[in-house]
Order: C-alpha cells, then structure tokens, then sequence
C-alpha cells in the first residue's frame, strides 16, 4: 500500500519534502504557506505543492515531521527578510567560488526559518572539494552553512520552465519522483533517428515523457515482424511480381512494414497484408 504524503516546497532546503498525510490537513490547501516541523524539531517554513497524493519516494518521506501552523503575517514577513538577504548571500558565494577557482555553479540560496543555517545548491560535473568554500562561507556568514549538490534534472525541476510541447515541465507541475530514462526507450519507440536534440529536455537529458508510451509501443510491437525477417504476403504488391520481401522499416504507431523486394524495390505495406505464417527473427527497432 502506497503512503500518501502531502509535498510542502520547503524554503531552506530549496526543494519538495513529503510528510504523511494526515486527516488534520483538511483546512490545508495547495500553495498555502505553512510552518511545520523538520526532521530536527525545528520550525521551518514551506508552501503546500500537493495533498493526498502517493510518495514519490517511501525511503525519502519525513515521518517524524508535521504542518504546525498556516504561516502567520509575522512569518511570512520573516520569510521574505531571509529571501532578501539570499540574494546578497549567493552573489558574496559566487565571489568566494571564483577565488577559489572551484569548478561549479552555485545558483541558489536559502536561510532556515530561525536564520541560523544558510544553505547553497549547486551544480558540477564532477565530484568538488568544498571543504575549503565552506570554511570561507561560515567565516563570511558567521552561520552554519550547507551545500548540496544537485544533478540538472533536479535543477529544472527547481528552476522550472516549458517543455517542447509548449507546457510547464512535467517534473515542476505533476511529476512525482524522476525515473531513469535510457537509450532502449528511445530505441523501442524507433526514435534513434531524431537526433538528441529533439529527445532532450531543458535539462539537456532525455525526456522524461519518452517512458509515458512505451509500454504501448512495446505492446504493438508484438504484432510487427523483426528487421531483417523474411515475410510473405498474402496478395502480390502492385509494381511488384513477388510475394517474399525483407522487413527493413517499421512504422509502429500505423502498423506498416517496410518491405525490400529487391534492389532499389521498395514497398510499405499494413501488417494484415502480410501472411500469418511469415518468418520472423530480430526484434529491433529501425527508423522508417
């Protein structure tokens, strides 16, 4: 059984949380402003993204943690004191990153709700040594400092933004946990042939909505020859005097193959033209 959680966008930790949910949220409404307790005991602020939903992560849910309160005007004026001085914060970051010619990208700050931690998200190729930044930072700050390094799905996760569809993306507006997208998604639906420009998402990986058909496309596929099989035909092709032809195309969504009869003899033909007892071997995707 799912734990359904409700998601609070937290404002030091920069990213979504998920507490249990719990009937006592009835008067709580998604983008509410409220102050519930962290992992620590401490009061923090956050805003409602969603109630009631599944968790995206069971292993990620802070079950000790809950909503205290809707957030007061005396919070909400605290709040935006912090959101002002993290501006200032991450420029001063920046500076200190730079002088220490670190090989990242620091492009976000935060302050806890009591202001005694301030936290950095940032983004690197590859593993960075910070301890002398946060040295650096705690003695520019005079505060515990924090930095979490972050990966570029989870950065346009948090930056947010529109997709190729012309939405908001996904992973800002519904997407709960991001899955792995491989190359053999991109292969089961015969995209390969687009280009990783077109597969790629603000993120600059693969596209999130590539695993929402697949299993469709693995499904129609199973009525499709392999390329590289050998079929027959029920009728004679116009043009053609053969009733054997090699598949060397698939067009999965239609349910056409793509036929060679010989050289430079080329037909596409519906997968009922094609015999019941028709040889097939490879299964792999080719683009038409």
């Amino acid at each position: 059984m799912e734990t359904k959680v409700v998601g609070i966008e937290s404002g030091c930790l920069l990213d979504v949380v998920e507490i249990p949910f719990s009937e006592k949220f009835a008067g709580i409404a998604r983008g509410d402003e409220v102050i519930y307790k962290d992992p620590e005991g401490r009061e923090e602020y956050g805003l409602i993204k969603y109630i009631n939903r599944d968790c995206a992560d069971k292993n990620k849910v802070l079950f000790t943690s809950k909503v205290l309160r809707k957030a007061t005007p005396n919070d909400i004026q605290k709040v935006e004191a912090h959101i002002g001085s993290a501006a200032s914060s991450l420029e001063k970051c920046n500076k200190i990153v730079k002088n220490l010619k670190l090989e990242m990208t620091v492009f976000r700050a935060g302050y806890s709700f009591d202001g005694s931690k301030i936290f950095f998200l940032f983004t690197a190729d590859d593993r960075v040594d910070f301890r002398e930044l946060v040295k650096d930072l705690a003695k520019e700050f005079k505060k515990q400092v924090q930095l979490h390094q972050i990966g570029p799905r989870d950065k346009a996760k948090l930056i947010g933004g529109y997709g190729k569809c012309g939405r908001p993306l996904c992973c800002t507006t519904w997407l709960g946990k991001l899955e792995s997208i491989s190359m053999e998604m991109v292969r089961e639906q015969a995209l390969e042939g687009k280009g990783s420009s077109k597969l790629s998402g603000a993120c600059g990986k693969l596209l999130c909505c590539l695993k929402y058909e697949v299993d469709a496309y693995k499904e129609l596929r199973k009525s499709l020859p392999g390329i590289g099989s050998e079929v027959t035909l029920k009728n004679k092709q116009k043009d053609f005097d053969k009733k054997i032809a090699r598949v060397i195309g698939l067009d999965i969504l239609n349910q056409k193959v793509k036929l060679l009869f010989g050289p430079n003899e080329y037909s596409v033909v519906t997968i009922g033209d094609i015999a019941s007892n028709s040889k097939t071997s490879s299964n792999r995707i080719k683009t038409t």
